[in-house]
C-alpha cells in the first residue's frame, strides 16, 4: 500500500490515479507556528508532565548544576535549557497524532528556553 493520498475516479472501465498535492509550508509560517503557545495544549495530564519536568530539574538537575555554578546561575541555566528541553521532549512524545520535524522542534525549544530563562531571571532579581 502506498503511504500518499490518492484520489481515485472512475470513468467506464479504466481508473485515473493522482497524487493530492501537498501543501509546502514556508519557513517564516513553520517559524510563526512553533514560536508560541499553540503547540501545547493544556489539560490536566499535560499539566502534571509539565510539573514533573520541574521537579525533575529543580531536585536534581539544579543541585548538580550548584556544584560548578553559584546558585543563582544554576537556578537559571536548569530552567532555561533543561526544563525547556523536557518540555519539548515532553510534547514530542505525548502528541500521537503527527511528530513534528526536527526543525519545529528546535524552534520549540529555543522559545521556551526564551521564555523559562527570561521567567528564571526576573525571579532570581525578585527574590
Amino acid at each position: 500500500m502506498a503511504r500518499f493520498d490518492r484520489k481515485v475516479e472512475r470513468q467506464k472501465k479504466e481508473f485515473d490515479f493522482y497524487h493530492k498535492e501537498k501543501t509546502k509550508k514556508s519557513k517564516m509560517t513553520e517559524f510563526k507556528e512553533n514560536f508560541s503557545f499553540r503547540w501545547i495544549k493544556i489539560n490536566l495530564r499535560t499539566v502534571i508532565y509539565i510539573v514533573l519536568d520541574f521537579l525533575a530539574v529543580s531536585l536534581a538537575f539544579i543541585p548538580l548544576l550548584m556544584k560548578y555554578y553559584d546558585a543563582k546561575t544554576a537556578f537559571i541555566l536548569g530552567h532555561g535549557v533543561l526544563t525547556s528541553l523536557l518540555v519539548v521532549l515532553t510534547f514530542y512524545f505525548i502528541n500521537k497524532e503527527e511528530k513534528p520535524p526536527l526543525s519545529a522542534l528546535f524552534i520549540r525549544y529555543c522559545f521556551m528556553a526564551l521564555l523559562l530563562g527570561a521567567t528564571s531571571l526576573i525571579a532570581v532579581f525578585l527574590v
